[in-house]
């Protein structure tokens, strides 16, 4: 449902050649989506199809994710979900922040233009 709404967002911005929006949230919404989520569904398809004595918990490497904790029994290590975090983490103020100026800029733009009577 997600990767349906924001293909939907990429074929809008692309059909009325928004870079923008493009550039401003459907980037950034993707690399946050495939960071978070993906790993997540990466560690899902893991855990299936590689047999462990001690089975990490899913859950519990999230919130450890999120939170910036210490995973008790991590399945990739501490690296790779912290570096994913960090890249989340830079994808909601590329999302959040720029395109207000943009737009604001623009509409000063085009009420400092002369009009011509």
């Amino acid at each position: 449902q997600m990767l349906v709404g924001l293909l939907l967002r990429f074929t809008n911005a692309m059909y009325e050649k928004n870079r923008v929006d493009f550039a401003c949230e459907c980037v950034p919404m993707f690399i946050f989506m495939i960071c978070f989520f993906g790993f997540m569904d990466y560690m899902i398809l893991f855990k299936w199809v590689t047999p462990m004595r001690e089975p990490p918990s899913i859950i519990n490497s999230m919130i450890a994710m999120a939170m910036w904790s210490e995973d008790s029994n991590p399945m990739f290590g501490s690296l790779v979900p912290q570096m994913l975090m960090v890249v989340c983490m830079l994808a909601v103020p590329w999302m959040l922040i720029p395109k207000p100026f943009i737009l604001h800029r623009r509409n000063q733009q085009v009420q400092s233009r002369p009009t011509t009577q």
